[in-house]
């Protein structure tokens, strides 16, 4: 017979297999038993931070504010079983702040301290960091602001740069003393200059103060910390401005000696199509009827730009000198009365006599004029047809003269009535 050998003598001997099978088992028993009783360290992060205020500062209306967001979590350290500690979460601690001794708006720094909040207690608490914070009590104040930008862009020669913003207001809510120190919001990125073509962009969110310094963000929350842009290039064209009136005799000429605008063109944006059909923007109308024979010094007038385009110039206001001072004047008493836009089933009285009114136009056309020629015409249609006396609008019709105008206001008294 072959002879076996040791391994096989081993293996064959049923006694040395079952000892060997005790002997693993207890060895892989102990491993578990005493992996799974000892004490592990673990560190949960992000717990929220929890600050109760008196009923007292509550009724006040304060509020607690962390100096940002990061500040307003703890993390704590445990010492327990490590098979216990595994499935341990924020929410199995409540995280305080002390503010027993917050009394009034300022800065506090408070002692901070973690306890257990889950129903597994075999575990201790061994640290929690932060142990103090620094906070920020104060009334809640909320502003909206629109956003500047801070940066330099610019086209090329021909074409207009602007800047449009996604959404140009910034919303920052926080302690009312750090929001009443805020001037403006602004966006910064790199300039974007010398521009043919429109660019998106994405910038930052600045706070400045009245002095244009940078303020910290500290214990404010913004509605967005970033925002999306486009420096927008259009074409641009340059045009007259041209002046507009009211109750200016048709004939009378208003030429360069009489009128100076300043400046005389403006330059405006818009898309090519629309800018082929622009040749001229108008500024306010000036009413004659208010004008004497004088100089006018005019910086009132607002220029009209039509929708669609955009006026480049920093303002809109524009300069005019209006001289009337080589004019006469005359005074007339008109007693020829007209009665205008009256409804076909009233009639209509008109119980002023006359009207004195004073006219102004050149010299040689004054001296033609006579009361004989006006009419006083009175605008009944906004009379209602009622039977008592009214005050209605006079304007004058002055015959063959076209270069003379009427100043002033005029009423007439007028009882209008059902035929």
């Amino acid at each position: 017979m072959k002879k076996r050998s040791l391994s096989q003598r081993i293996l064959g001997n049923n006694q040395v297999l079952f000892f060997l099978a005790v002997l693993i088992s207890l060895a892989i028993w102990v491993y578990m038993s005493t992996g799974s009783s000892n004490d592990t360290v673990v560190t949960v992060s992000k717990v929220p931070i929890q600050i109760d205020l008196s009923d007292e500062m509550k009724s006040g209306g304060y509020n607690t504010y962390f100096s940002d967001n990061d500040t307003a979590y703890a993390s704590v350290t445990v010492t327990g079983n490590r098979k216990l500690l595994g499935s341990i979460a924020e929410d199995d601690f409540i995280v305080t702040a002390n503010a027993s001794t917050v009394d009034n708006r300022g800065k506090y720094e408070l002692a901070v301290s973690a306890d257990k909040k889950s129903s597994i207690n075999n575990f201790q608490i061994t640290n929690c960091s932060p142990s103090k914070i620094e906070v920020m009590v104060d009334t809640e104040s909320k502003k909206d602001f629109k956003i500047v930008s801070k940066f330099k862009y610019g086209a090329k020669d021909g074409l207009y740069a602007s800047v449009t913003y996604n959404n140009d207001t910034i919303t920052v809510t926080g302690p009312g003393e750090s929001i009443r120190a805020i001037s403006k919001v602004g966006a910064v990125t790199g300039d974007m200059e010398n521009l043919d073509a429109s660019k998106d962009f994405t910038a930052d969110i600045v706070l400045y103060d009245e002095n244009n310094q940078v303020l910290p963000k500290t214990y404010l929350t913004l509605s967005a910390e970033t925002v999306k842009g486009t420096v927008k290039i259009t074409p641009q064209k340059t045009v007259p401005v041209e002046a507009e009136f009211l109750n200016k005799p048709p004939a009378l000429k208003i030429d360069d000696s009489i009128l100076a605008i300043d400046p005389e063109k403006v330059s405006i944006a818009g898309s090519e199509e629309d800018l082929d059909r622009l040749f001229k923007v108008k500024l306010d109308a000036i009413d004659f009827s208010t004008l004497k024979n004088q100089k006018y010094n005019i910086d009132s007038l607002n220029l009209t730009v039509p929708d669609g385009y955009k006026l480049i110039d920093t303002t809109s206001v524009i300069k005019v000198n209006l001289d009337l001072s080589g004019f006469s004047s005359k005074t007339l008493t008109i007693d020829k009365f007209k009665v205008e836009n009256l409804a076909k089933n009233f009639k209509a009285n008109v119980t002023t006599n006359n009207l004195k009114v004073t006219f102004y136009g050149p010299k040689a056309d004054l001296d033609k004029l006579s009361a004989s020629k006006i009419t006083a015409k009175i605008d009944a249609s906004d009379s209602g047809g009622n039977a008592a006396a009214q005050e209605l609008p006079v304007s004058f019709d002055l015959g063959d003269n076209d270069t003379c105008w009427a100043y002033g206001s005029h009423l007439a008294s007028v009882v209008v009535e059902s035929k």
